[in-house]
């Protein structure tokens, strides 16, 4: 019998995964490379390799990438198959030629660095090259191939299944409004007892603040999709709303960050600061939902109209501005 541990570990292991969205990159993937394969088969090719490598290289999962292809990766196959072919009629030793490959390849991927990583595929390209290529002409051979794996990668990443910016900003507004919600309500309990606990979750507090502007910073990339996107371009204005409550969101963490701050320093205890920041916790939840929140807001500025703690109130109102311009 399965113990239970064992009936969870799958689900341990996809926490926190967008498994549906993986499961399209695969199946991008798979059709992608059985199209290549049939396209250079049928103009000839003898195991069309290289075409079938491109769309398992160059497809990406990433939301806000255009078209979800790395241009980076696939430029790295076409150099390392023409580093491949030079070598493959170089009259060198075996160790000599892997050597030049690799020190050729990767200097090229230096130049064509994908994200924060050196772009290895040209190396791995040249190495590939070298062991499948026999003649001048299967190294031709290779190039076309590429192409047309290259060209069919793109056609499918563009127009099945795109890339959907709108939907991750969803998510992640949404992440951002429960997150937002949990810590204002943790600095309401922390004003109305005035445990002095919330020193404790400072750390995560400037934790989630930052992933806040980090999702703001992220909505041109997804904007640049949209334009290169002929499939998401009607969810433009639905992105350009999500702009809004990501600015927002990351304009109010950085008050709540320096409310926590000042109420870790001086632990503070006040019923009518705790109602008014829970009130405040309603308004940015509805705000971040795209709900109204005009009535939350009224209640908040009632209470802190009552502020038995002039410092805190300032603090508290400067954020209700804010709030309220954003509106």
């Amino acid at each position: 019998m399965l113990r239970r541990g064992a009936l969870g570990l799958p689900r341990r292991l996809l926490a926190g995964r967008d498994v549906a969205g993986e499961l399209k990159l695969a199946a991008k993937m798979t059709l992608a490379g059985t199209l290549s394969w049939w396209a250079a088969s049928s103009l000839g090719a003898h195991l069309p390799l290289f075409a079938v490598l491109v769309p398992l290289v160059a497809m990406t999962g990433d939301p806000f990438s255009v078209v979800s292809v790395s241009i980076d990766r696939i430029l790295g196959i076409f150099a390392g198959v023409g580093i491949g072919i030079g070598l493959v009629h170089a009259s060198l030793h075996g160790t000599v030629t892997v050597a030049i490959a690799l020190a050729a390849g990767t200097t090229i991927g230096v130049l064509l660095r994908t994200s924060q990583r050196l772009n290895v595929q040209a190396a791995v390209s040249a190495l590939f090259m070298i062991a499948v290529a026999g003649s001048s002409q299967a190294g031709i051979a290779r190039i076309w191939e590429t192409a047309i794996g290259a060209v069919i990668t793109i056609a499918i990443a563009t127009f099945v299944l795109p890339p959907d910016p709108a939907r991750e900003l969803r998510h992640r507004v949404e992440e951002l409004r429960q997150q937002l919600a949990l810590d204002l309500t943790a600095l309401a309990d922390e004003l109305a007892t005035g445990s002095g606990a919330s020193s404790e979750h400072l750390d995560e507090l400037r934790a989630h603040s930052v992933d806040a502007i980090r999702h703001y910073f992220e909505v041109d990339p997804a904007k640049r999709s949209l334009r290169l996107s002929p499939l998401r371009r009607r969810d433009a204005p639905e992105v350009r709303d999500l702009d809004r409550r990501l600015e927002l969101a990351a304009r109010l963490y950085r008050h709540v960050r320096a409310i926590a701050r000042d109420v870790a320093d001086a632990p503070t205890r006040s019923a009518v600061l705790a109602e008014a920041t829970r009130h405040i916790a309603d308004a940015a939840d509805r705000a971040l939902a795209g709900g109204d929140a005009q009535a939350a807001l009224a209640r908040a500025e009632s209470s802190l109209a009552r502020a038995d703690d002039p410092f805190l109130a300032i603090q508290l109102g400067q954020l209700l501005t804010d709030l309220r311009a954003r509106l």
